[in-house]
């Protein structure tokens, strides 16, 4: 499909990026509680805390990347803080030592993301036919290695311990910044560029800060499913552990063609509908899980799930840096970071969740969080009509 070696090796970046974190953001859950002997609640905390850090840092450095500092160079120094945050776990058991590097380094990492992905944008716009095809493309990538990456992540975990699971984590993130050391361009948009574009940001319009909120809301129900299945599944059901590889697996294995055709169906019924039909497809998906402990009918299951993924991580973001034209960087950011505060947002509850009920009763909040989005999708499709219409409006009157 993509002839240019350059965008070839953004769609393999993507993959290598993606699966540095399918190896240890799984596990991550499960080791602070089994190996650190954390307590519900201090999963919480450690959570919590390194991904606010993480907001906030990102946020800082998003700035900066839209005026004079070079994407490639951020991009690079985050996953170089990412490698030092997943090789220091693979001999860190102490719990508070864990939060500590997980604030310093993990923080400067997560801008990882939203300047992989604007430096894509950018050169999409540039040197591709099709920007949106292109940016759902490097996303797929990332959903293929999480294919791979979860259940390899397990088995690791099974025979090895945790620590083998990090380790190929830390090495494959040491590929991933040769690879852009010595393949992705520098300078896609030039500083002159940058600086013009200053002068063109606004406050964010209503329709975008409720379309984030949106965003928060499916997220937060995903994330919060990720994050409490490994516990549910090992400290409740008390099955296999391996369970969630495969069901993780399985699961990012459906979102790859959902990911490739979302822009061919967003033109066909509208980007807004197709991210409906998503989120209600991921409330479906909870209501199996709530009401299933068989794990044939959980992994069955896993295709509403790559629908619901597949969907809001291709159009979500797509869709915010289409009405963010002027600002990609910012608009990237803005989506990594509002998955980053549905990450904030799960860690807190299934911490207050599993203290006070059980692990199970955090799907009950995923189907809640699903509806919501649902409902809110529908409320902003009538507010993006209505704002057409008096653009329209407006450029007739003009005429």
């Amino acid at each position: 499909m993509y002839k240019d070696k350059t965008s070839l090796l953004f769609i393999f970046t993507a993959f290598i990026t993606g699966l540095c974190s399918a190896f240890f953001y799984p596990l991550s859950s499960l080791f602070i509680v089994e190996e650190l002997d954390a307590s519900p609640m201090m999963l919480s905390l450690y959570m919590t805390l390194a991904v606010s850090s993480s907001v906030i840092v990102s946020q800082f450095i998003a700035k900066r990347s839209d005026t004079h500092w070079n994407r490639k160079t951020i991009l690079m120094i985050s996953l170089a803080s990412y490698l030092i945050l997943v090789a220091s776990f693979t001999v860190i058991r102490d719990y508070w030592l864990a939060i500590t590097m997980a604030v310093v380094f993990g923080s400067v990492s997560g801008a990882s993301f939203g300047q992989l992905f604007a430096l894509g944008r950018e050169y999409g716009d540039r040197h591709v036919t099709n920007s949106t095809s292109f940016l759902a493309t490097m996303r797929a990538g990332l959903a293929i290695a999480w294919v791979f990456g979860p259940p390899a992540a397990f088995m690791l975990k099974a025979q090895f311990g945790f620590s083998a699971a990090f380790a190929v984590s830390a090495i494959t993130v040491s590929v991933a910044i040769l690879i852009i050391a010595k393949f992705i361009p520098d300078n896609v948009v030039t500083k002159e560029e940058k600086t013009a574009a200053i002068t063109e940001h606004k406050p964010l319009g209503r329709i975008v800060i409720l379309y984030c909120f949106i965003i928060v809301c499916a997220f937060s129900a995903n994330n919060l499913y990720i994050t409490s299945m490994p516990l549910y599944l090992s400290q409740e059901l008390q099955v296999d552990v391996s369970w969630l590889g495969l069901m993780f697996g399985v699961a990012a294995a459906c979102e790859i063609p959902v990911m490739l055709g979302a822009g061919k169906m967003a033109e066909k019924m509208g980007t807004t509908r197709v991210m409906t039909l998503g989120v209600i497809s991921g409330a479906m998906f909870f209501l199996v899980m709530l009401s299933s402990t068989s794990f044939t009918s959980m992994l069955i299951a896993q295709i509403l799930n790559g629908f619901f993924i597949g969907v809001c991580a291709t159009l979500g973001m797509v869709a915010l840096q289409d009405m963010m034209k002027d600002r990609l960087g910012t608009a990237s950011t803005l989506f990594s970071n509002m998955l980053n505060i549905s990450v904030l947002v799960s860690s807190v509850l299934v911490g207050v969740v599993g203290e006070l009920y059980n692990y199970y009763s955090a799907l009950y909040l995923c189907f809640i969080g699903a509806i919501i989005a649902a409902v809110l999708l529908i409320v902003f499709e009538v507010l993006e009509k209505k704002q057409k219409v008096k653009i329209e409006g407006q450029c007739e009157m003009v005429g």
